[in-house]
């Protein structure tokens, strides 16, 4: 058991919402079920396997946000018997981060970055020396921490970019309803800023009847987008979800071999129909536990992927599969969530979802990676590009967006889609609500370490236009105006060297 105190800034413990967040995971970032007790006193009895862990919890940090922050025993990870001051081990472990990528050399921090550093070493030692402002001088020693690793990781990206030249990149968008026959400027803007498109195969809509698919639509925008020179990708082949499935598929087994059928069936003759013309396709979505409406075992969602990228691969040898997962940090293993399917003793995370498929040998070119409104900020996110490089597989950021406004979930929410987006895709970076401008930043300090980093390859905003699946994230309004975004977006893209819409 672990005892940890989580206190904020004027000494007293952290909200009740705040501090029942705290869960541990192993060094890798897969969660344990959270099992913790508060205390009357503020602290939390946390109960843990017999092996190093890490903590995390979603708090509000004064000056920073509303984020995931993480405490790690300076990477050794904490033991049965610990006692920790949560907020005193976060700063002192994103100091440690963060001239861990200074050292990396290759670039010069900025004034503004050495400065907040200094101050949170400068904080953290007051803190030691003056026990009746420790809680005040910690969280002051964080927030300092926490900005200057993230203007660390961003500056040395930009150092990264600059000092080499252009690589093949994809910027994508959702392209469900390219193009815009009443609006044509819209249209040439999408034109402008992206050269890659995912295109809507879900089996629910493609194959409302049985052996009666409708490809008119995809034909439709496929003929658009390769008008336009635009790139595609078919999202996706598969998906153990009822909301993507059409009414004839829940009825199918793993174990009498229906499912095996239907998936040879359906995806070969996709694949085959768009031989040629359609490279990537998303092979399954979100089969690491969470979407799992056939209730299979773990060891049967693996050999699900196999059976998809297999089909795939047997109609056209040259096509590109991507294996399409979601929560990459894996908070909802600690809260016990999926959307269909088992509670096992420890769901998969994509990442021991990527190790299972390893270790069976499945053939697959590329991870991808949902990141919608991640609430990491900066310097987590390039170390988890970094934790899922060792598959040595290209990362494509398949889905991601942040809002640019509140706005509420529409009413006929589904549970699931609740749980997304009131808890795992909520949080605040840097200011107090979401703005255009600062939906702008976040989008250029985010396509900024993504570009920089050798292992991203594509980047897929969700989506266009308003309402956007995580409500507000459109880089369109729904009155048709762009928002900031979209200028900032088009600036970076010259800055690099891209002038799409023009073939470069």
């Amino acid at each position: 058991m672990l005892k940890v105190k989580v206190t904020g800034i004027n000494g007293e413990p952290v909200s009740y919402d705040e501090i029942v967040t705290l869960y541990a995971s192993d060094l890798l970032y897969n969660p344990y079920h959270r099992k913790a007790v508060v205390k009357y006193d503020g602290v939390v009895e946390v109960t843990v396997p017999d092996e190093p862990v890490m903590l995390h919890a979603k708090l509000k940090i004064p000056g920073f946000g509303y984020m995931w922050v993480i405490a790690d025993n300076m990477g050794q990870g904490y033991r049965h018997g610990a006692e920790i001051d949560f907020i005193k081990d976060a700063a002192a472990c994103r100091i440690r981060e963060t001239e861990l990528v200074i050292g990396k050399g290759g670039f010069t921090p900025p004034p503004r970055c050495v400065s907040l550093l200094n101050d949170a070493r400068t904080m953290f030692r007051l803190a030691e020396t003056k026990p009746e402002k420790a809680a005040e001088y910690n969280m002051i020693s964080l927030t300092s921490a926490l900005w200057a690793g993230e203007l660390a990781v961003v500056y040395r990206a930009r150092a990264i970019i600059a000092s080499r030249e252009k690589r093949k990149f994809f910027f994508g968008c959702g392209g469900f309803q390219f193009p815009f026959p009443d609006d044509p400027e819209k249209t040439a803007m999408y034109e402008s800023v992206f050269n890659y498109a995912t295109l809507p195969f879900y089996l629910g809509r493609l194959e409302q009847e049985k052996d009666k698919p409708d490809y008119t639509n995809l034909d439709r925008l496929q003929d658009a987008f390769e008008k336009s020179g635009i790139e595609t990708k078919g999202h996706p082949l598969w998906w153990n979800h009822t909301a993507g499935m059409p009414p004839w598929t829940h009825d199918l087994s793993w174990n009498d071999g229906s499912m095996a059928r239907e998936i040879n069936r359906v995806i070969k003759r996709s694949v085959k129909r768009y031989k040629g013309r359609i490279k990537y396709y998303d092979a399954i979505n979100e089969a690491h536990d969470w979407c799992n409406a056939y209730k299979m075992s773990q060891a049967e969602l693996v050999e699900n992927t196999k059976l998809c990228c297999d089909a795939m691969h047997e109609e056209d040898p040259d096509v590109n599969a991507v294996i399409n997962t979601c929560f990459m940090f894996g908070e909802n293993v600690a809260d016990e969530k999926v959307q269909w399917g088992l509670i096992n003793e420890r769901n998969m995370t994509p990442y021991s979802y990527f190790q299972k498929v390893e270790a069976l040998g499945i053939k697959y070119e590329t991870v991808g990676i949902q990141l919608y409104c991640p609430s990491r900020d900066m310097l987590e996110i390039v170390k988890m590009y970094d934790r899922f490089s060792v598959f040595g597989k290209p990362l494509h950021l398949t889905e991601l967006g942040v809002p640019s406004h509140y706005q509420d979930l529409r009413y006929d929410s589904s549970p699931g889609e609740k749980y997304c987006l009131r808890f795992m895709y909520s949080g605040l970076w840097h200011e107090g609500e979401w703005s255009e401008r600062l939906q702008a930043d976040w989008l250029e300090w985010f396509y900024t370490i993504s570009y920089a980093h050798q292992s991203v390859e594509a980047l897929t905003w969700w989506n266009f236009s308003d309402p956007g699946y995580v409500p507000g994230s459109g880089m369109y309004h729904r009155n048709g105006k762009p928002k900031e975004i979209v200028h900032r977006l088009r600036a970076l893209q010259e800055e690099w060297g891209f002038k799409l819409g023009t073939g470069k």
